[in-house]
């Protein structure tokens, strides 16, 4: 009798806390966040000119009826004519037949026309991803107008005590406009959001080395590292959000002061780990041409630094996000040489969103051939360091820079470094990727630092959370998505503050 209601007791806990998950990426920032010139190294001039967020925001707001009410009553009263024009016809069988067939000629000819005259064909995948991109920021952020309205529909996917990491988009420094509404407005509506709800959203600040650098010499909360600080010891932020592909290595100078605030006291830290069309839009550096920390064997025991020549913005901000960089932060000897003082950060606690991209996980599948891509194995954690030769040991870093799937670095960094996580924000709306999730949830070196996280609503140019979130809990079982969405969620979050 006493174990049927001990088990009930542990039944009911598990069933509490499974309604209690956390998801570990969202947004909720509107489109007045974003850089006007946005679509600039994407589109050709004079056209990221002329499609400016401005546009996209007027259009939407004037001729859609997510944005206008006005345009709603526009075609009501146009599908209204065109029920009382049908209703008449049906009177006159001759006249209703005529109709019938000229509009599904027209309907025909028009389907060809548009199947023939296809622009999508013409346009690159970064294009269409900035289209998708422009297409969500305006249903969403348009028609709930605010974060709190955002906020308040996300919560709409999920069961009542579900809590959300919301990140905060700075994206004033990316060489591509200035935004319709400043970042740190975004900031103080989420602190206000996060007094009204307090035990359900987490919001974490946007760190940029160049806003610190800007202000370092500034006092109380005009300096931007006193004003992380101090809303982070106030508990009105919960974490750090960076985002180095939009122009920095997660390593540089500037930020290592924060870096070293959130390793004391244990504070997460988001970095964005795969391709996006958020990135740098300004012209590429000299000193982009090498990596400033990793270097490789060129010839009998010669080392240079690995070149990094791409041209494309696209391409050569992936520089600034390719997880290797993040073995440099954490790597005591690598970091300190660079600083050129002692510096360890090798018990920060960060989080690589995104896993590396939906496209990294599928080179991993195909690539058979290279034994860097073929590294996640259920070997425990002493058998896999001893035997397995990893990305991170691997003598040729050049090698591994290049071609080693994202995926695998990931894997090794979160094997090697304690306070390592990832997330499946976005890769988690590719379905084909569920099986390896799974089995790399199996593997007890790794699964303890995975998250459970979504990217809305970004996400929704590929499908719905409540959807997303439904199929792989669905996928998982009960157990596994408990352990990624609860217990390692809320060991993350954990602070000493």
């Amino acid at each position: 009798m006493i174990l049927a209601f001990l088990k009930i007791y542990i039944n009911r806990i598990m069933s509490t806390n499974n309604e209690e998950i956390v998801n570990c990426h969202t947004h909720i920032f509107t489109i007045d966040y974003v850089p006007d010139k946005f679509g600039k190294s994407i589109l050709p001039w004079p056209f990221y000119k002329i499609f400016s967020i401005k546009l996209i925001k007027w259009y939407y707001t004037n001729f859609t009826t997510i944005g206008s009410k006005q345009f709603q009553k526009f075609i009501y009263k146009k599908n209204k004519i065109r029920f009382k024009i049908e209703s008449l016809l049906k009177y006159t069988y001759i006249l209703w037949i005529i109709y019938g067939i000229i509009t599904f000629f027209v309907n025909w000819f028009l389907k060809i026309m548009l199947n023939f005259l296809r622009l999508d064909i013409l346009l690159s995948k970064e294009t269409k991803e900035l289209i998708n991109r422009y297409k969500t920021l305006a249903r969403y952020s348009i028609h709930y107008k605010s974060q709190f309205s955002i906020y308040q529909f996300l919560k709409k996917n999920y069961p009542e005590k579900t809590k959300f990491v919301v990140l905060s988009m700075d994206m004033e420094y990316m060489e591509a406009g200035k935004p319709l509404a400043p970042y740190m407005q975004q900031i103080d509506e989420l602190v206000a959001i996060k007094k009204r709800n307090k035990e359900t959203i987490f919001p974490f600040i946007f760190v940029d080395p160049r806003r610190i650098a800007e202000t370092e010499k500034l006092e109380g909360d005009n300096n931007y590292f006193n004003k992380v600080t101090s809303l982070l010891k106030a508990n009105l932020i919960n974490g750090i959000k960076i985002y180095p592909a939009l122009g920095y290595y997660p390593f540089d100078k500037d930020i290592i002061k924060i870096y070293e605030f959130a390793q004391q006291y244990e504070i997460p830290i988001t970095a964005h780990c795969a391709r996006s069309t958020v990135f740098y839009r300004g012209k590429k550096k000299e000193e982009w041409m090498k990596h400033p920390i990793l270097q490789y064997n060129k010839k009998e025991g010669k080392y240079e630094f690995i070149n990094l020549p791409q041209v494309k913005n696209y391409d050569f901000t992936t520089n600034f996000t390719h997880p290797l960089n993040y073995h440099c932060l954490l790597n005591k000897k690598l970091l300190s040489e660079f600083m050129g003082v002692e510096t360890d950060l090798s018990k920060l606690k960060i989080c690589l969103a995104h896993f590396g991209g939906e496209d990294e996980w599928l080179k991993y599948k195909m690539d058979a051939f290279n034994n860097y891509n073929n590294n996640i194995s259920t070997l425990s954690k002493n058998e896999y360091q001893l035997k397995q030769k990893n990305t991170l040991n691997f003598n040729n870093k050049k090698t591994i820079w290049w071609n080693s799937s994202w995926l695998s670095i990931i894997y090794d960094l979160l094997i090697e470094y304690e306070n390592v996580y990832a997330d499946i924000s976005f890769i988690l709306s590719y379905e084909e990727l569920f099986p390896t999730l799974k089995y790399i949830l199996q593997d007890e070196k790794v699964r303890y630092k995975i998250l459970f996280g979504t990217d809305y609503y970004l996400v929704s140019q590929k499908n719905l959370d409540k959807d997303l979130y439904q199929k792989l809990r669905s996928y998982l079982g009960e157990e596994i998505f408990t352990l990624i969405a609860y217990t390692n969620a809320n060991r993350f979050l954990q602070t000493r503050l």
